[in-house]
C-alpha cells in the first residue's frame, strides 16, 4: 500500500512521567494499576499467537506443539468478543457512544474517540467525583491544572522580585545623586593651600548633615495641624511627596467627595499608594494597591475573600451524596474515520441510524460518511456525485495505513495539521509527528479532465513548520495518489477492499534546516 516509506524515529519523554517539582520534592506516585496493564491491548481484539520456535533450542518445539494442540482441542473465543454500540450524530458529524463500559473499553483499547466534556480521555465523571469529595483518584486534567497554577504563581513571583530589584536600584542611584549634589553645594571654592588640603578625597569622606526645619502650627477648622516638613533633594529624587507624615500616613484632611473619587497617599518607602473605592451592589469594597507592585495573581481572590465573611447563626449540615447519585453527562465522540475503522477493519462497532433505529451496514456507513464529508452534504436527490477524492476517503486511507503499522493517529486540528502520530498513545508519550494530507492526481485521467491539486504557498509551509517546531513535533507530508472515478467505481462494485487498494500513500518528512546545526 506504500510506495515510499521514510523511517520515523521513535518518540521519547513519556507524558505520564511527571518531573520533580521546583521545590525539590518528588512528584506523587500514581495510584492504581500500572499503565501498561490498563492499556495492554492496542485494539479492542485479542490475539492468541503460537510461542516462538528457536532452532538452536529443540525443546521449544515441544512448547509450540503443546500450544497448537491446546488451541485445536479448545479453540479460543471468537474475536471481537464485545461489540460496542454507537449512534450517528449528523449535527456533530461523529458517532456518539454513551455506555460507560463501552467508553472505557474504546479508550483503554486503542485510544479511540474523545470525551465530549474532556480534553481527550473521557474523565468528566471522575473529575466530578473528586470535586464532590466522593472519591480520591488520579485525574490527569486536575494535575495539569495544578501544574499550570504553580507555573503562574512562579511567574508572578519572578515579576515581583524583578520589579523590587529595579525599585531598589533606582532608590540607591537617587541616594548617590543626592549625596553628590549636596556635597557639591556645601563645598566652597578653595582660595589657598589650606583649603585645597581640606578637600575630601572621595564621596565616602563627605558627611551630609541635615538640619531639622522649624515648623509652626496652623489652625484648621479649630484644630492645630503641623505643616508638612520640607523635603531634601534625596527625598525628592526618591519620589517622596510633601503630603506624607512621619509615620507614612496621610495628614491632609479629605472631604467625602474626594474619598468617593479615590485618594492617594505616600508610604514610608516613598512609593505612592492609591485608595480606590469601587461600588458594588449592595455594599462598597475598597481596594488598596501600590503603583510599584507588579500585577498580583491573588488580587481578585483577596477582593472576593471578604464577600462571604458573615458567619451563619446556625450550622447547616452538608448534604450527603453517593456515587450512585452522580449521573455521567459525558459521551465519547468517534470521528467518522475511527468509527469506520472499528466497523470495517475490526468489526468491533455497530452504528445505529437515529431516524430509523436500524443498524447501518458497512456500505451504508461508507456512503453516509462520504456524503457528510462535503459542505453542504451531498445527500439530496439533486446533489452531485461522490468523487474518490472526497475528504473522508483521503483521511480514512491515511488513518487505516498508520493504524495497520501500529501507530495511534489522533486528530491534529489543535496544531494546525490533519493527524498526530503517537507511538503508543497520549497516555504514554507525546505525539512527535504531525501529518498533513496532500491529494495527488498523478493518473493521466485527471490531467485529461483538467483536475489540479490545491496550491500551497511557501509562507503556509513555513507557518506550519514553525508551529510544530515550537511543540517539538516534525512535519510529515502524506501524499495520497487518488485513482480515477471510472476505475474506483468499478473496483467498489466488486468490493470495498479492492477499491481501497487503489490508493497509494507516500510519506515525506519536512525538517527545518539550520546551517550551524547541520554542518
Amino acid at each position: 500500500m506504500t510506495e515510499l516509506k521514510i523511517s520515523l524515529p521513535p518518540t521519547a519523554a513519556p507524558e505520564d512521567a511527571a518531573p520533580p517539582k521546583s521545590n525539590g520534592k518528588p512528584a506523587p506516585k500514581r495510584k492504581g494499576p500500572p499503565l501498561n496493564q490498563i492499556y495492554s491491548l492496542p485494539v479492542p481484539i485479542r490475539t492468541f499467537p503460537l510461542p516462538a520456535f528457536y532452532p538452536n533450542n529443540p525443546i521449544s518445539i515441544i512448547h509450540v506443539a503443546y500450544a497448537w494442540l491446546k488451541q485445536t482441542v479448545r479453540p479460543p473465543p471468537v474475536e471481537p468478543s464485545a461489540v460496542f454500540r454507537g449512534l450517528w450524530s449528523e449535527s456533530t458529524n461523529s458517532v456518539h457512544v454513551t455506555d460507560d463500559k463501552s467508553m472505557r473499553g474504546l479508550w483503554e483499547q486503542g485510544f479511540f474517540g474523545k470525551g465530549s466534556l474532556s480534553r481527550s480521555e473521557p474523565s468528566w465523571l471522575r473529575r466530578e467525583l473528586v470535586r464532590t469529595g466522593l472519591e480520591e483518584t488520579h485525574v490527569s486534567e486536575i494535575l495539569t491544572n495544578q501544574r499550570r497554577q504553580e507555573r503562574a504563581e512562579a511567574k508572578w513571583e519572578r515579576a515581583r522580585l524583578e520589579q523590587e530589584a529595579i525599585r531598589q536600584t533606582k532608590l540607591s542611584e537617587s541616594q548617590k545623586v543626592a549625596v553628590a549634589v549636596e556635597a557639591a553645594a556645601n563645598i566652597v571654592a578653595p582660595v589657598g593651600p589650606a583649603e585645597l588640603l581640606a578637600l575630601p578625597n572621595s564621596l565616602s569622606d563627605i558627611k551630609v548633615t541635615k538640619l531639622k526645619p522649624v515648623t509652626t502650627s496652623i489652625l484648621v477648622n479649630g484644630d492645630y495641624l503641623a505643616p508638612p516638613p520640607e523635603l531634601s533633594l534625596m527625598e525628592q529624587l526618591a519620589g517622596i511627596t510633601s503630603d506624607a507624615g512621619t509615620n507614612g500616613s496621610a495628614t491632609a484632611p479629605q472631604t467625602p467627595a474626594s474619598r468617593s473619587r479615590g485618594s492617594s497617599t505616600v508610604s514610608r518607602d516613598g512609593s505612592e499608594k492609591r485608595h480606590k473605592s469601587v461600588r458594588f451592589s449592595p455594599k462598597v469594597e475598597s481596594t488598596t494597591f501600590d503603583f510599584s507592585d507588579p500585577p498580583s495573581l491573588n488580587a481578585t481572590l483577596e477582593g472576593k475573600s471578604h464577600e462571604h465573611t458573615e458567619t451563619p447563626t446556625e450550622a447547616t449540615p452538608a448534604p450527603t451524596a453517593h456515587i450512585q447519585d452522580v449521573v455521567n453527562k459525558e459521551h465519547l465522540q468517534l470521528t467518522p474515520q475511527e468509527a469506520f475503522f472499528l466497523k470495517f477493519g475490526l468489526g468491533a462497532l455497530s452504528v445505529t441510524d437515529p431516524y430509523s433505529g436500524l443498524e447501518l451496514s458497512t456500505m451504508e456507513m461508507l456512503r453516509l460518511f462520504r456524503e457528510h464529508s462535503y459542505a453542504p452534504p451531498r445527500n439530496g436527490p439533486d446533489a452531485d456525485d461522490l468523487q474518490p477524492d472526497d475528504s473522508f476517503l483521503i483521511h480514512y486511507v491515511v488513518y487505516h495505513h498508520f493504524r495497520s503499522l501500529g501507530w495511534v493517529p489522533r486528530a491534529g486540528i489543535k496544531f494546525g495539521v490533519d493527524w498526530l502520530l503517537y507511538t503508543r498513545g497520549p497516555v504514554f508519550d507525546h505525539a512527535e509527528f504531525g501529518l498533513i494530507l496532500v491529494p495527488s492526481y498523478s493518473d493521466p485521467w485527471w490531467k485529461a479532465n483538467g483536475k489540479q491539486a490545491e496550491k500551497r504557498s511557501w509562507p503556509w509551509l513555513h507557518s506550519v513548520v514553525r508551529v510544530l517546531s515550537h511543540v517539538t513535533k516534525s512535519l510529515v507530508l502524506v501524499y495520497v495518489d487518488v485513482p480515477p472515478p471510472p476505475v474506483f467505481d468499478e473496483a467498489l462494485a466488486s468490493g470495498l477492499t479492492d477499491a481501497l487498494k487503489l490508493y497509494k500513500v507516500r510519506e515525506i518528512m519536512v525538517k527545518r534546516w539550520a546551517a550551524n546545526r547541520n554542518r
